[in-house]
């Protein structure tokens, strides 16, 4: 961590956005540190003393992302572009607080471009979800528990074996990782909406989790660990086990897509928005509605079933003459 007395108007920009970025994720959620980092990455390229950074330095940053992330090999979504540009305000903001020296804030000119198209939440495919299902690695049970039953990450990398009732097909969610300070991570005794919820362990996970606590019970209370099989992740822990089991399988995915997915096969399944929302521990109701209305955007379809029923009610006294007529016709 940088000592801000270090820092001034002739400090490296990649310096004092690492100075922000540590005060940012003190305390935070796994997730959001791992998104303040994504940040970071992108814009440590601007290696020029903060006062002499231009807007078009930023800008270049930008113009290229649109074009190609190199994490991806795609076209960086609006939502990134946005998220960039404003994280390069915030830091020259907490220069200008910091330092009397900076007194503009250049990131304020930097435009996104109005061709960058906005990212849809993106469930994994049938053929990607069954590649994690038959493709051994360290981080698959990790996977599978994160596609099959919801957990945000954070939620993850706390679960203790003790969380997780064998006799009644349940895992308890009532604790959640944060960042303490660097690559340090601390548990939590609740998760993000300061709430607990059980969820049901489908049969396809079951087994696989049953094996893996007959293998650790005796060597770690963790469910999700560093390589050496016992310790609870660090942020740059997981960061490698992620890494490299999506090379083992062959695609790129985020944590949330596993949750997403998750959110998906439970709309597919039939699933009521209630019961969704509390197995996926969202706040309010209306978080879960946006998905499943996303869904059925995504599959063109316009549930009717409650109008089919209003109708058929109302107008059942027609439907029985039309069909008394139709037997007569026949009969006769």
């Amino acid at each position: 961590m940088f000592d801000l007395c270090d820092l001034n108007e002739k400090s490296l920009f990649s310096d004092w956005l690492r100075a922000w970025a540590d005060t940012k994720i003190l305390g935070m959620k796994f997730s959001y540190v791992t998104s303040i980092e994504s940040f970071v990455s992108h814009l440590s390229c601007i290696d020029k003393e903060i006062s002499s950074v231009r807007p078009m330095d930023i800008q270049s940053v930008i113009q290229k992302l649109s074009v190609k992330n190199p994490n991806t090999g795609k076209p960086a979504s609006k939502k990134l572009l946005k998220n960039l540009r404003q994280t390069a305000i915030s830091v020259f903001e907490f220069a200008i607080n910091n330092c009397y020296e900076i007194n503009k804030n250049p990131a304020e000119l930097v435009k996104i471009p109005t061709y960058a198209s906005y990212e849809k939440r993106q469930a994994l495919s049938k053929e990607q979800q069954s590649r994690i299902l038959d493709t051994p690695h360290r981080a698959s049970l990790s996977a599978l528990i994160m596609m099959l039953c919801g957990l945000r990450v954070g939620e993850l990398m706390a679960l203790t074996w003790d969380s997780i009732d064998f006799e009644h097909h349940v895992i308890i969610v009532n604790k959640s990782a944060f960042n303490v300070s660097g690559n340090q991570m601390r548990i939590q005794n609740f998760t993000k909406n300061k709430d607990w919820r059980k969820v049901t362990i489908p049969d396809l996970l079951y087994q696989k989790l049953m094996r893996e606590y007959e293998n650790k019970k005796y060597i770690t209370k963790y469910v999700s660990t560093k390589s050496d099989g016992v310790d609870m992740h660090t942020r740059s822990s997981w960061n490698r086990m992620w890494e490299s089991y999506q090379q083992t399988l062959g695609f790129n995915f985020t944590p949330h897509q596993l949750r997403h997915t998750y959110a998906s096969m439970l709309y597919a399944s039939g699933m009521d928005i209630k019961s969704s929302s509390e197995l996926l521990g969202h706040k309010d109701t209306q978080i879960t509605m946006n998905i499943y209305t996303h869904l059925m955007k995504e599959e063109n379809i316009i549930p009717i079933d409650k109008y089919d029923e209003f109708l058929n009610e109302v107008f059942s006294d027609k439907n029985t003459k039309e069909k008394e007529d139709s037997v007569d016709e026949i009969a006769g």
